[in-house]
């Protein structure tokens, strides 16, 4: 494997890396959103729908930690010194491939929770509101 070519496996996994890492910040801050919402009075008719995006959050987290494994292994797999090996040429092919599309899926997927998420708050922020003392 040249080592231009080397260079540039290398570069898309520090990629992945840094989105695996942006969506663990943006993972943690709807946590956060959610810990301060449940902390609050709150119509407790939400709670069901609440806790599904918990386990949504929890599962995130999840599909994180396995796309970061993958990755380690990817990233194995890239320094090995063996390259001219046909059989290790396929292998990371076979990774990068599959890397590509969960990596693709994952950040579809957290999109898809995030906008769930705040739609959902924004359109329940009226019976968050009213429960609440004061109001």
């Amino acid at each position: 494997m040249t080592g231009l070519k080397l260079k540039q496996l290398q570069y898309e996994s520090d990629t992945w890396k840094r989105l695996l890492g942006f969506l663990t910040d943006e993972n943690i801050n709807l946590k956060n959103r959610l810990s301060e919402i449940l902390r609050d009075d709150f119509e407790s008719s939400l709670l069901d729908v609440l806790e599904i995006f918990q386990n949504r959050f929890i599962n995130e987290d999840n599909m994180i930690g396995l796309l970061r494994n993958e990755i380690k292994e990817y990233d194995r797999v890239l320094i090995r010194e063996n390259f001219e090996d046909g059989h290790l040429k396929n292998e990371v092919v076979t990774l990068l491939k599959k890397l590509r599309n969960n990596m693709k899926y994952a950040e579809i997927e957290s999109g898809k929770l995030r906008r769930d998420f705040n739609s959902y708050i924004t359109e329940n922020i009226y019976k968050m509101e009213v429960s609440t003392p004061g109001y």
